[in-house]
């Protein structure tokens, strides 16, 4: 995975990013390692997390690896005690953890996936962020940011769950930067877009005739070469998380704002 050239504006700060074994997670660890930040990457996947940890070390670059399941309490806390054991601190915190199954109408999905596509996508964030808030709080400082969707603001068939998870991550993101607005730490979340990663090529093979689904729009915007790098998306986060972002707080950032995109540019040329 290429890295740009970065200003290492988060020198000596400690970022713990879920779901970093691939996609915009890998992508945004290895550019805020890059910008100076101590990385703590988790995942279920221990060969993914750790073949990433491993390249931000082979890079001069400081990262651990730690296995767990945001949907799980005890997990979370482990990837939490793991960041202070190693670094002494979290600064970022960045959630971007979430699946997308089950892909069926609400009414012949099963229950169990569904319950769990919430957990990981809703209750994993919240997990994390009471995890770390107390830390943050006594620093004086610290940032969230949740990777969201605009399956929030728009109905997709299918995606009962993942929207639902979605529209609930938007209202915690702002609910939770409400609460905070006093406290030094910034509270915001980012809706990426068509990005090409796993769980777009997840939604991709979703065969219409069985499913009855339509997806697509998805096929369309591969095959057009319109899907967003993980690389991209990894620029706007370290411009969230970074000084450029400061004063956000309860914010949710669009991709598809090209005001703020190309402010992007100009603070982070690659």
């Amino acid at each position: 995975m290429k890295q740009s050239n970065v200003a290492r504006k988060l020198q000596g700060q400690v970022a713990i990013i879920t779901g970093g074994g691939r996609g915009i997670g890998a992508a945004s660890a290895l550019m805020l390692a890059q910008a100076g930040a101590a990385v703590v990457l988790s995942a279920r996947s221990e060969d993914e997390i750790e073949a990433v940890a491993a390249q931000i070390r082979g890079n001069g670059g400081r990262a651990v690896a730690v296995v767990g399941d945001v949907s799980d309490v005890e997990q979370v806390e482990e990837i939490v005690e793991s960041a202070l054991t190693e670094y002494d601190r979290v600064d970022i915190l960045v959630n971007n953890a979430g699946i997308i199954w089950p892909v069926d109408e609400a009414a012949y999905a099963d229950a169990d996936e569904w319950t769990y596509n919430i957990h990981v996508n809703l209750v994993g964030p919240y997990l994390m962020a009471r995890n770390v808030l107390p830390l943050m709080i006594e620093q004086g400082s610290g940032r969230i940011l949740n990777i969201t969707s605009g399956a929030a603001n728009h109905v997709i068939p299918g995606w009962s769950a993942y929207c639902t998870a979605k529209a609930g991550l938007n209202m915690m993101t702002q609910a939770l930067a409400t609460e905070m607005a006093a406290s030094g730490v910034k509270i915001n979340a980012l809706s990426p877009g068509m990005v090409d990663t796993e769980m777009q090529a997840d939604i991709r093979s979703v065969d219409f005739e069985e499913s009855g689904l339509d997806f697509q729009r998805f096929h369309q915007a591969f095959q057009a070469g319109q899907l967003r790098s993980p690389e991209e998306v990894a620029r706007m986060i370290y411009w969230i998380v970074g000084p450029w972002g400061r004063n956000a707080n309860g914010k949710i950032f669009e991709a598809g704002d090209t005001a703020w995109t190309s402010q992007i540019e100009k603070d982070i040329p690659l």
